[in-house]
């Protein structure tokens, strides 16, 4: 009886050890799977990619556009129409505006009176640009809606 009890334990050990070896084998099997699995999703994926940057350079040479066309894309929707709005606009009463840009060459002895004359220049420019410009945006080109075009 204990010849035969320590039999089958030794039966146990070696299949429990070639099972052990199957599995490793497995294991090893399956890792390499997965690696090559993985190589090739990362080979089709790049393919795909330059085969899209391939199509669409191939497709942006291959379309004659105009210089026209070409500014006109690069301009946002949102101001596309805008001289044609500034014109509509300005059609029936444009504005005239003289601009007058003093340099350097100013004498350094300026009376208080030019100084303050400048400034409010500077302050009706500003406000005459800041006019047009609400004219231009507005709809329908009214700066103020209780007066008729």
């Amino acid at each position: 009886m204990g010849s035969s009890a320590a039999e089958i334990e030794r039966q146990i050990t070696e299949t429990r050890e070639h099972l052990d070896a199957n599995l490793r084998v497995l294991e090893r099997r399956a890792a390499k799977g997965a690696r090559k699995a993985a190589r090739l999703a990362a080979i089709a994926v790049v393919g795909v990619a330059s085969a899209a940057a391939i199509g669409y350079a191939v497709y942006t040479l291959a379309r004659h556009r105009s210089p026209a066309g070409v500014v006109r894309d690069a301009v946002p929707r949102s101001i596309r129409h805008l001289p044609r709005k500034v014109a509509k606009v300005l059609k029936h009463r444009p504005a005239k505006v003289k601009v007058v840009a003093a340099g350097s060459d100013a004498p350094r002895g300026q009376s208080s009176w030019r100084t303050i004359a400048e400034k409010v220049a500077t302050a009706v420019a500003v406000s005459i640009a800041g006019a047009l410009a609400s004219r231009i945006i507005k709809p329908g080109g009214r700066s103020d809606p209780s007066r008729p075009q």
